[in-house]
């Protein structure tokens, strides 16, 4: 037999297996003339299966027969007369089938042996194959299955806009279809703490931008993490300019003089469009897109440098006390030596006009507390009010970050939904991989709105403080004045302060209908996220109910 026409290999994956399968029944009951019959067919099968180039079968029939043979020798009859038995097995027919066993098995070994070797072989491009499908599949769901947002103004502005929208520049970028560079020049240490979280967002400091200065002294003058990125801006398609929250380019400030390095000084490089602003500054995109930034509880400069003032100390007006003068001493006028001019004898007198002096009895009454206290006043409705933006700002992001979330949840149900639908095995690997992803944007999410809570935590508790201190301080005030220090003057910064007062109160209880009005958006975002939570762990019960009589049918 040649080795051409040897069949596949089909019994098993080693010699062990066909052990397995040349065991023959309990002989003991069966006659020595029976057994002899038994034998010869079985050396025949094994010799047709040979000759037809199956040597897995054949090995298999040899082995029986020899384990039949065994039993036979054992036999009483057989010993009685063994001359009568072997010539019905066949005198040469045991040696010959031990033979051709142990050559078929030497075969079968080395024959499982290379077929391993190539399965391994097989496996690894298979293996890799099935890997390099996944990813390519894994980048096509990634473009088919994106994470569904607001709807967005979408395209660049008009050639003579000189700003962009925050949704625009988001768009843009999302996008991936153009080109974009993003000039920081907020100072440096602002743009280290927070910035946009985009590869080829780079600080220019507003410290390094001075008038007149050209692009290449700006550029010897920049930070060693900005100029790989700044040296590129030839090939943008799009330059955007920001600071903290700028709305318009408005000549000697520092967008301005940046954008004037850029059309003017930079004689090496010929833009394809102008550099636009950013409309409202980082504060804006900050207050809009919290998640795609580096930090998303950067505080713009001015709101930190009055929440300090803030919760400074207050110190209110000293009240004058009450004490009657005594009467004024009458004294000779001095001779006139020579006539003066009017207007000479007016300057003269005018300081006694303007402030005259009281009359015997009458209190003596500080006027410029008048001034001092609707000051004071206007500070404390300030800093109530700031504390009170802070707030609404933090409402403002936690609500958005809760709209993402439900985005995302949404995203993971769809995918769960395309996993479970798919037939292939790459198929579902696939969406698994994207459920993971989705599953740490959540979480992304979460540790941002409990920071959120957190913030606004803080400044609840500030601001409780501080009207508790507020109706302490005017209580002490309050009792501090005496009656008799009443007057006019008295009379008009009270009226001031009530004015004021007024004006503050309408700001503030609009400042806290915003706040109620995102709260309750916000809760009403929170009740639709758990109905929707509820439902897909009815839809998973489902699920795995319809699997259960399937498995227990197989």
């Amino acid at each position: 037999m040649t080795e051409t026409r040897r069949l596949q290999l089909h019994l098993g994956k080693c010699i062990e297996d066909l052990d397995k399968l040349h065991n023959v029944p309990d002989l003991k009951s069966k006659r020595a003339h029976l057994l002899c019959k038994t034998a010869q067919k079985l050396f025949e099968k094994a010799e047709q299966e040979r000759d037809r180039g199956d040597e897995e079968n054949s090995y298999v029939y040899y082995m029986k027969y020899l384990r039949v043979v065994a039993f036979l020798s054992k036999d009483k009859e057989y010993i009685k007369d063994k001359t009568y038995y072997n010539n019905m097995l066949g005198t040469k027919n045991p040696n010959k089938a031990i033979d051709a066993a142990e050559m078929l098995k030497n075969s079968l070994i080395d024959r499982y042996a290379k077929e391993q070797k190539a399965k391994r072989l097989h496996d690894i491009k298979e293996n890799e194959l099935v890997k390099q499908m996944i990813d390519e599949n894994r980048k096509k769901a990634i473009e088919a299955i994106p994470v569904h947002e607001q709807p967005q103004p979408l395209g660049v502005p008009g050639p003579d806009e000189v700003t962009i929208k925050s949704e625009q520049l988001y768009s843009i970028l999302k996008s991936g279809k153009l080109k974009v560079m993003i000039l920081d020049a907020r100072p440096g240490k602002d743009y280290l703490e927070s910035h946009i979280n985009y590869p080829a967002c780079i600080s220019i400091p507003e410290e390094c931008i001075s008038p007149g200065q050209s692009a290449n002294v700006l550029e010897q003058n920049l930070p060693s993490s900005s100029r790989a990125v700044w040296s590129e801006r030839a090939a943008m398609e799009l330059i955007v300019m920001l600071d903290w929250s700028s709305t318009a380019v408005i000549p000697g400030k520092t967008l301005h003089l940046l954008k004037t390095i850029l059309l003017k000084w930079d004689i090496k490089v010929q833009y394809a469009r102008q550099p636009l602003a950013l409309l409202g500054g980082y504060e804006d995109w900050l207050l809009k897109y919290p998640a795609f930034t580096t930090n998303h509880l950067a505080v713009p400069p001015s709101q930190n440098s009055m929440l300090d003032d803030m919760l400074g100390e207050i110190e209110y007006p000293n009240w004058s006390d009450v004490i009657p003068p005594s009467p004024p001493a009458q004294q000779p006028s001095p001779p006139q030596l020579a006539p003066q001019h009017p207007a000479q004898h007016a300057a003269q007198h005018a300081p006694q006009h303007a402030a005259p002096r009281p009359k015997p009895g009458e209190p003596v009454v500080d006027r410029s507390s008048k001034m001092a206290a609707v000051q004071l006043y206007e500070e404390r409705a300030r800093s109530m009010q700031l504390i009170l933006e802070e707030q609404q700002r933090i409402a403002d992001t936690s609500l958005t970050l809760e709209m993402q979330r439900i985005e995302a949840e949404q995203d993971w149900e769809k995918v769960r939904e395309q996993r479970e639908a798919a037939q292939r095995e790459d198929l579902r690997a696939m969406y698994q991989l994207r459920q993971q992803e989705i599953s740490s944007l959540l979480m992304q999410l979460e540790n941002k709105q409990f920071d959120m809570e957190q913030e606004n935590q803080r400044l609840r508790e500030q601001l409780e403080e501080y009207q508790r201190r507020e109706r302490e301080e005017e209580r002490l005030a309050d009792s501090a004045r005496a009656p008799s220090a009443a007057s006019d003057a008295d009379a008009h910064a009270a009226a001031a302060r009530q004015e004021a007062s007024a004006a503050a109160l309408r700001e503030l209880s609009a400042r806290r209908a915003r706040i109620a009005e995102v709260r309750a958006a916000r809760h009403h975002l929170d009740r639709r996220r758990e109905l929707l939570e509820a439902e897909r762990k009815r839809k998973l019960t489902e699920a795995r109910t319809r699997r259960k009589p399937q498995q227990q049918g197989c």
